[in-house]
């Protein structure tokens, strides 16, 4: 899979998507970003992507999320947050592009 986007896509369902966009992934972890070698994987092969997501963000709020700099000072925790962040944005952005298809 070329981006982070199509691995969401092509591994969740339209429920976890839902669920991972309104309860982010702390409170609702899906299969696949549970455990912290899970998501440093996700991390490492899609690094770029990632951070590009993370970039679009900045630019828009204007600021970095608390959460990826509260995790600073640790690899595997910053990769964690960096993954779980990135992953409720996207699901979050596929949820408004479906409402927006059907109004």
């Amino acid at each position: 899979m070329k981006t982070f986007t199509d691995f969401i896509k092509a591994t969740y369902d339209n429920d976890d998507i839902q669920a991972i966009a309104t309860h982010g992934c702390a409170s609702y972890a899906p299969n696949g970003m549970i455990y912290y070698n899970e998501t440093n994987y996700l991390y490492d092969q899609y690094a770029e992507d990632l951070h590009d997501i993370i970039d679009t963000y900045v630019v828009d709020v204007g600021e970095t999320p608390k959460c990826i700099t509260a995790s600073i000072g640790s690899s595997v925790l910053f990769r964690n947050a960096v993954v779980w962040f990135c992953a409720e944005v996207v699901c979050q952005n596929l949820q408004y592009d479906q409402q927006e298809e059907v109004a």
